[in-house]
């Protein structure tokens, strides 16, 4: 694995998941991204914490 150059990069080796409209929501294209978790705008995840968020999280990174 090379070494990452930018935040972008450490937050992808980490696993992170983006928002499919993080480009529009950084460059003021939109006001309201869809939310990683639960896809939605407004977002509409359960608390969290909860069983349900952790599953949820669990489930968009296929564990």
């Amino acid at each position: 694995m090379s070494k990452p150059k930018t935040a972008k990069e450490v937050l992808d080796q980490l696993g992170a998941k983006w928002s499919p409209d993080f480009d529009d929501y950084a460059s003021g294209k939109t006001s309201s991204p869809r939310c990683v978790l639960c896809r939605h705008s407004p977002c509409d995840c359960p608390e969290f914490g909860t069983p349900e968020y952790f599953a949820l999280i669990d489930k968009r990174h296929g564990r």
